[in-house]
């Protein structure tokens, strides 16, 4: 029987953009690939069932898309509640990336389907499935950069040489390095269609690019959130808000040992299981966290008399001393559409999502197409990247300091230039989606 990839699409834009990255990867490697369309799900399971009879699938998702009662994936018990999925009718293994907290899946994570293995973003996150759900197969899986569908690339096998030279001079800076015989196949057994390495821009092309500092999100405003908040009763109210504070005071802990410890407090007999229930009602904190820092962040840039191209919706809305310094798109924008504007730009800025061991992908896309990433440190970033070799880093808790720090930077462009080239150099042999996709090899068999 041959192995049939499923893929989501037309669920959530930004992840029909991971898994078209990964489909490519599969395809080229000779597997049959399904996408599974949100837009006609109903034609979709159809089609599914058909393609399933003849082939051995596996199911490749994030965020539990296909895996959260939809309705026509599923079959219902006698009070409304899903009870088999399609995926469990046809014997489909089911591989999941989590790409935010554990706490925002808690429903899917007590019933899962049969055959599932997760994999999260941050090995806190991994640390935390491990702890609470350890009945459910779990390994850490890094997001990855994203190639843009209009980027320029060199096609064709490397000659050995050039080869050699990727491998060698690629700069995992302060890393644990794969060994060569790891990492040689990055690129060497891929088909025609996947050899596409991104051409490098020298020097004088490099400087001549339109922006110096971008940001690629949609402005969130803090008070939405707090609006959500207010409708608690007051008990509730004021212990989230005691969370929040200590996060912001101390943006170095993570959420578990942060919740963990104001949760027993409380109530010293939390067994995990009810520890666990309890964290899943606090999504928003964490939203309320990061949505405070990103705005924070751009806040301090703009204030600090730092100009900021702007990539997504809203941020004209954003309170501001010195708005001329916000530069703003002005609408929402796609995937490939933050790809372009970070390929055109010498710095782009990351804030995260409280990664506190792991990367967001605008880390990696930055790196990918030779921009310098700036972003909030993490330890799994620390562990790989040391600060001004292939990425620079800022403090939370030192926003003060960061216009200064982008003003300095811009002050020493070969010094940037260098650490755009290093980024690249990592990135592409080691943060793509398809070097993901081999991982996930390990599972499909």
């Amino acid at each position: 029987m041959n192995k049939l990839i499923i893929f989501c699409r037309n669920a959530v834009e930004t992840l029909t953009y991971f898994s078209m990255q990964m489909e490519r990867s599969f395809a080229a490697w000779g597997y049959e690939t399904f996408w599974m369309d949100f837009d006609q799900l109903g034609l979709s399971t159809w089609k599914l069932r058909q393609a399933a009879k003849e082939n051995e699938a596996v199911l490749i998702t994030f965020n539990f898309i296909g895996l959260s009662g939809e309705e026509e994936l599923w079959d219902f018990d006698e009070e409304g509640n899903p009870d088999r999925s399609i995926w469990e009718k046809l014997g489909i293994l089911c591989l999941n990336i989590m790409v935010d907290h554990p706490i925002y899946y808690y429903k899917a994570l007590r019933h899962p389907v049969s055959r599932l293995y997760t994999f999260c973003i941050d090995r806190d996150h991994t640390a935390y499935m491990k702890r609470f759900y350890p009945g459910i197969p779990c390994a850490f899986l890094p997001l990855a950069g994203n190639l843009g569908e209009t980027t320029e690339y060199r096609k064709g096998k490397n000659t050995a040489s050039e080869q050699q030279n990727i491998l060698t001079e690629a700069v995992d800076c302060g890393a644990e390095r794969n060994s060569a015989s790891a990492e040689k196949d990055v690129w060497a057994e891929e088909s025609e269609s996947q050899q596409m390495i991104q051409v490098q821009e020298n020097y004088e092309e490099w400087i001549n690019r339109p922006y110096e500092l971008v940001f690629t999100a949609n402005y969130v405003p803090v008070s939405g959130i707090e609006k959500q908040l207010g409708q608690l009763e007051p008990e509730y109210r004021d212990f989230y808000y005691e969370m929040i504070d200590a996060f912001i005071k101390n943006p170095s802990q993570n959420l578990l040992s942060g919740m963990e410890m104001y949760m027993r407090r409380e109530m010293p007999d939390l067994t995990d299981s009810q520890l666990c229930e309890a964290m899943s009602t606090t999504p928003a904190v964490d939203l309320l966290v990061r949505t405070y820092f990103r705005e924070q962040t751009v806040r301090a840039l703009a204030e600090g008399g730092r100009p900021i191209h702007l990539f997504g919706k809203d941020w004209e809305k954003m309170p501001c001393k010195n708005p001329e310094n916000l530069i703003c798109s002005g609408q929402m924008v796609n995937s490939a559409d933050c790809v372009q504007a970070v390929k055109s730009a010498k710095i782009a800025l990351n804030t995260m999502p409280w990664f506190k061991d792991g990367a967001h992908d605008r880390v990696f896309t930055a790196m990918l197409h030779q921009t310098v990433s700036l972003t909030d440190d993490s330890a799994y970033l620390r562990s790989r990247f040391a600060d001004l070799r292939a990425i620079v880093y800022y403090r939370l808790d030192r926003l003060k300091e960061l216009p200064q720090l982008v003003n300095e930077l811009l002050k020493k462009p070969e010094l940037l230039y260098e650490i755009a080239v290093n980024g690249m150099l990592s990135a592409r042999n080691m943060h793509t989606w398809h070097h993901r996709a081999q991982e996930l090899l390990k599972y499909i068999g």
